[in-house]
């Protein structure tokens, strides 16, 4: 007889034996498929959450980690600045589609009105209006091409207007509404600086007032006519799950005034140069105009699977303590339970795989003592030990791969309702409600590239314990190297015997 032919007859011989071994390969098999189904369900939930992602991203200071090296170290350290330059040679890497870099200003007026939501909370000097200008560095800015704002009426600055000391600006409707202003219109700004007490104000409002009332408290004034050359509407979304948030986010918009660069970056020098002459001993005005100065950034990528790589080449750019944030920073709750599954599952997959191989080599070795006259017989009779050995083997493989088979279905059934149900009750304590989930105000969000909108259920159906081919050929791997290993190690008990002394 040969190989094969000794293997089925060794399995059909002991019936029972097959049987236990088949239900218990059957068992780990189902526990290691399990497992594998669990994290290959969250590694492709996140990647499919992510895909959906706008490739949207900003670089910033990580504040987490300048609070963590704080405590670590009870020192804050102040960040170095990264430059108008350096945001320059970011946005041109390969794999930036279009990008932003916005210098602020803050401006005052008497005569135009805020836009102030119910929700909101309104600041003002007194009566003086306090407006942000939003620079842009080229004709086709961000906020437009992705969606955030949509002309109504004129246009955006042009190439020489975003990029010269050009004072247009475009405004929203309901700004535009509220002043009565329109394509053309004349609105007056101005640049104030303030000879703030040393102690600051009180709390008293009558006090503030006061303070804000008497303009022989400004040290320098300026003042620029902006001609109104454009009208959007605000087309982004605010779902941060917060009224408050929501409605200051709306708000900035509605009282955001595009300019150039230029413009934003000679109202941040004047009122930079009068406090440095104000506070002559103030350590922080001594740093260079461009060191001072603030801008917002915002990179468009390719696609959002450029984001890891993207990540990577900045950040070996950056100065410490800055990093690069996307849209899927606001998925930290999501992400963190579907983590605390993923890591259970790996550590019942190891744990699967030491048992078997412990458990199968312990009976794979007492079948092999009980049948140890035939394996004398058959070396006595000058059968190799090799055709021995893979005799054996080929009985626990054909039994085995049976087994795995049905585990496969039977675990990944097994995982999907048990590991849906704990990614479930994971999300609900982490959010304090399954109804009440919300996600945390990013910078990106602030910007109004809005949060995820994904609510729990929609994130609880992108889970899916399903069989796919990475799935499958993982698991068979896995399993069937599993069993190989706990089969050779009884092997070495066949080397080990002398068929002589077997016979006697």
């Amino acid at each position: 007889m040969n190989v094969i032919s000794r293997a089925i007859t060794g399995m059909t011989k002991n019936p029972l034996k097959t049987l236990l071994l088949l239900f218990i390969v059957f068992i780990l098999g189902a526990v290691i498929s399990g497992a594998i189904s669990v994290q290959q369900a969250v590694q492709n939930t996140d990647t499919n959450l992510r895909r959906e992602l706008s490739p949207i991203v900003t670089v910033e200071v990580d504040f987490e980690a300048l609070m963590e090296h704080e405590q670590a170290t009870g020192e804050w350290l102040e960040t170095e600045t990264v430059t108008l330059e350096q945001f320059s040679q970011i946005g041109s890497l390969s794999y930036v589609r279009n990008y932003d870099l916005s210098v602020g200003a803050n401006l005052s007026s008497r005569d135009l009105e805020k836009v102030v939501s119910e929700e909101d909370m309104h600041w003002s000097d007194g009566d003086w209006e306090i407006f942000h200008l939003k620079g842009v560095h080229g004709e086709n800015p961000v906020d437009l091409e992705e969606g955030l704002i949509g002309l109504t009426s004129g246009r955006m600055l042009t190439e020489q207007e975003a990029t010269t000391l050009s004072y247009v600006v475009v405004i929203s409707e309901e700004f535009a509404q509220l002043n009565n202003l329109h394509i053309g219109s004349t609105m007056t700004l101005e640049s104030l600086v303030w000879d703030m007490p040393s102690e600051g104000l009180s709390g008293d409002q009558a006090v503030f007032d006061e303070f804000y009332g008497d303009e022989s408290n400004i040290v320098a004034r300026r003042a620029h006519d902006f001609e109104v050359i454009g009208i959007f509407e605000t087309l982004a979304e605010f779902n941060s799950g917060d009224a408050w948030n929501d409605a200051a986010m709306k708000d900035e918009f509605a009282n955001r005034f595009y300019v150039s660069n230029p413009v934003a970056m000679d109202a941040q020098i004047f009122w930079i140069e009068a406090e440095r002459e104000l506070n002559p001993d103030d350590e922080w005005f001594q740093q260079d105009n461009e060191d001072l100065m603030w801008a917002a950034n915002v990179f468009v990528l390719n696609n959002s699977e450029d984001i890891p790589a993207f990540r990577t080449a900045v950040e070996d750019m950056l100065p410490e303590f800055w990093t690069v944030t996307d849209m899927g920073d606001s998925f930290a709750d999501v992400a963190s339970s579907m983590e605390s599954i993923g890591s259970l599952a790996n550590i019942i997959l190891y744990i699967a795989a030491g048992a078997s191989i412990l458990i199968l080599s312990l009976l794979i070795t007492l079948f092999l003592r009980e049948r140890k006259k035939e394996i004398g017989i058959y070396l006595a009779l000058g059968e190799k030990r090799g055709k021995v050995i893979a005799q054996m083997m080929l009985e626990v493989l054909a039994v085995a791969l049976i087994a795995i088979a049905l585990a496969l279905f039977a675990g990944n059934l097994l995982a999907g309702g048990i590991s849906e149900t704990m990614l479930r009750n994971d999300m609900m304590a982490s959010q304090g409600g399954f109804d009440d989930m919300s996600f945390s105000v990013s910078t990106l969000e602030w910007m109004g590239f809005g949060g995820p909108s994904a609510s729990a259920e929609e994130v609880l159906a992108n889970y899916n314990v399903a069989l796919d081919t990475d799935t499958i050929l993982f698991f068979f791997a896995a399993a069937i190297g599993t069993v190989v290993i706990a089969t050779i190690i009884p092997m070495l008990y066949i080397l080990r015997l002398n068929p002589r002394k077997i016979m006697m």
